[in-house]
């Protein structure tokens, strides 16, 4: 899973735009690997940061 509001992601990742979207797939416990951004463009919004605490 990719977590960023600019960059595509890789082949095969799935990529999300905001925090709570990155925990939701966290918690379905489908996710092998992930790739955080911590400047998502609106920190209002949350960051990569948010994702880790």
């Amino acid at each position: 899973m990719l977590l960023d509001d600019e960059r595509p992601p890789p082949k095969g990742w799935l990529r999300v735009y905001w925090p709570d979207e990155a925990i939701q797939l966290l918690e379905s416990g489908i996710v092998e690997e992930i790739s955080l951004d911590h400047d998502l463009g609106n920190d209002a919004g949350g960051t990569g940061y948010d994702v880790i605490l």
